[in-house]
C-alpha cells in the first residue's frame, strides 16, 4: 500500500498528516472527491487527508472556503460581503490576481435546503472558485468580469448576462475573445 504525506497550516504552525492510498468507495466509484480522470487520485487522497486532520468526511461539511484556503496553503484571507462591498474591490482583485493570490465566492446558504440550486444556474450554500479576471469591451462600455468555476466541473452554470452564448459575447471582438481562451464548454466554468 500507498504512503502519502501532507502538511497543513493549524494554529500557527504545520501539522504533518500520513494517510495509506485506500480510498472510500462504493461499487468501484469513489465516494467523496474525485477527478474527471479515473486514473487521477490527488485531489481525493487531499480530501482524506483533510478529513483526517479533522477526524471524519463528516466533519468537513459546513466548514468555508476561507478556512480551507488557509488550512492548504498557511496564508491569510480576507472576507467582503458584496451586499456592501469595499469601492475599490475590483482594483484589489486585479492586483491579488497579479501577485497570484487565490480567490473563492459563494453565495449566502438556504438554512433549510442544501446547495438549492436557483434559476440563475448558481447554488446557493455552494463554494466556486474565481479563475480568472478581465475587462471587456462589451455593450455598455467596459465591464469586468469574473472567470468561475464550479468544482463539481459540469454543466451546472451561471445563465444570465454573460453566460455561455449570451448576446453579451457578440459585442466583444474575436481577438479579444481568443485573448481570454473563450471556450463555452459544460465544464463548470463560465464568466
Amino acid at each position: 500500500s500507498g504512503i502519502f504525506h501532507f502538511q497543513f497550516w493549524q494554529y500557527g504552525k504545520w501539522v504533518d498528516v500520513v494517510i495509506d492510498d485506500r480510498l472510500p468507495t462504493s461499487n468501484g466509484e469513489l465516494l467523496y472527491m474525485h477527478s474527471k480522470s479515473n486514473n487521477e487520485f490527488w485531489s481525493a487522497l487531499l480530501e482524506k487527508a483533510y478529513a483526517k486532520l479533522f477526524g471524519s468526511y463528516e466533519a468537513l461539511k459546513g466548514g468555508t472556503t476561507a478556512e480551507a484556503l488557509e488550512d492548504m496553503t498557511g496564508g491569510l484571507t480576507e472576507f467582503f460581503d458584496l451586499r456592501q462591498p469595499p469601492r475599490n474591490l475590483m482594483q484589489m482583485m486585479m492586483r491579488g490576481f497579479e501577485m497570484g493570490s487565490l480567490f473563492a465566492c459563494s453565495i449566502e446558504a438556504d438554512p433549510y435546503v442544501w446547495e438549492a440550486k436557483m434559476s440563475c444556474g448558481l447554488v446557493k450554500g455552494h463554494a466556486y472558485s474565481i479563475t480568472g479576471m478581465r475587462i471587456v469591451n462589451g455593450p455598455y462600455g467596459q465591464t469586468c468580469l469574473l472567470r468561475i468555476r464550479n468544482p463539481w466541473g459540469n454543466e451546472q452554470e451561471w445563465n444570465g448576462p454573460w453566460s455561455d452564448n449570451s448576446e453579451e459575447w457578440r459585442s466583444v471582438s474575436g481577438q479579444e475573445k481568443e485573448d481570454m481562451g473563450l471556450r463555452f464548454d459544460h465544464d463548470g466554468e463560465f464568466w
